[in-house]
């Protein structure tokens, strides 16, 4: 096991903030905000918080809002809140009940927001 690698295990209940570690393995019940490299949440994890991450697995139940590059829901997973990602991966049986956004950039949304906001004005004036 590498020095900055961390694990929850199964009758674990950790409440908190996590950071500094390169990846991280859960699998009892996290109530934090992550940012990590890699991130797998086992089928027995129930986590509630915010995950950043390049690639983040999840095998058991999460809730909250996930940004990461890489994502692979497994057939045992139950997701609900919001995730941003760029490659998702999504087995047959996985449950999702929450915001999906592809190719998340922060830019891009508030330009597209201020574009369509602007198109609104314009159409709106033309009505009237």
């Amino acid at each position: 096991m590498s020095e900055n690698q961390s694990i929850i295990g199964k009758d674990v209940l950790f409440k908190g903030k996590i950071t500094n570690s390169k990846t991280i393995e859960i699998h009892g019940r996290v109530e934090a905000d992550i940012k990590s490299e890699k991130i797998t949440l086992g089928k027995t994890a129930n986590y509630d918080g915010g995950i950043q991450a390049d690639l983040v697995v999840i095998s058991g139940k999460y809730q909250g809002k996930l940004k990461a590059d890489s994502v692979w829901l497994t057939d045992s997973s139950v997701i609900s809140g919001e995730i941003n990602y760029k490659s998702l991966q999504m087995d047959r049986g996985a449950a999702l009940n929450c915001r999906v956004v592809h190719n998340w950039d922060e830019k891009k949304i508030n330009k597209r927001k201020d574009q369509n906001f602007e198109d609104e004005e314009a159409g709106g004036s033309d009505e009237n």
